[in-house]
């Protein structure tokens, strides 16, 4: 027979526990994808390689200046628009961590978004970091699917002038303009020579 207080625990109304949503350490992967989908190099080289038809060598990167430096701006904007309204858990501590020193924000937040860009675009998994400090960012871009494309749709001269490095130099650019801070950037790798593009940003 069930005693009174046994009868009373089952009579008791109790709210079930609700497991909270668990934590994601990992990109988004609809960010991505929505990154891809606006991005993808073969639209932006397609409308660069109607653009460069016919063209002589100055003419040439002239047009690529305009129409990649335009592209790297949009694509890194729009990284720092979607990187924010998809944040994982990584970047949340990080943000916390940068909140309460006021460190941080260059270089680990800033690479965020720059791998963001690239692993949203390129057929990589991985953007290779080669210095990670307080005063200096390095990465380098092999395999690249934007210098593939190039040679496919502009031919090997054209892509010989490396006009898509308007593109990386100005998304590292905007990159850190977005984020309020004063850096300068510069290549000191290139496909043609090295068989690899490699980025320096130095925090000034």
């Amino acid at each position: 027979m069930a005693t009174n207080s046994e009868k009373e625990a089952k009579d008791t109304a109790y709210s079930l526990f609700v497991a909270p949503r668990p934590y994601s350490f990992e990109l988004s992967a609809e960010m991505l994808e929505l990154l891809r989908k606006e991005f993808d190099p073969p639209i932006i080289i397609t409308k660069l390689a109607e653009a460069v038809a016919g063209k002589k060598e100055a003419e040439i990167d002239a047009v690529a200046e305009k129409i990649l430096g335009k592209y790297g701006e949009e694509w890194m904007k729009k990284t720092l628009q979607l990187g924010e309204e998809y944040p994982d858990r990584t970047y949340e501590m990080l943000k916390e961590a940068a909140d309460q020193t006021g460190e941080l924000v260059f270089p680990q937040v800033l690479q965020r978004f720059i791998e963001i860009a690239y692993l949203s675009t390129q057929q990589f998994r991985v953007l290779p970091i080669v210095e990670n400090w307080a005063h200096r960012l390095v990465y380098k871009v092999t395999n690249c699917y934007t210098f593939k494309t190039l040679q496919e749709k502009c031919g090997s001269d054209v892509a010989g002038l490396l006009p898509c490095r308007h593109a990386c130099l100005t998304l590292c650019r905007t990159g850190w303009e977005g984020l309020n801070l004063d850096a300068m950037v510069k290549m000191e790798a290139t496909m043609m020579k090295d068989g690899y593009c490699q980025f320096a940003i130095d925090r000034v």
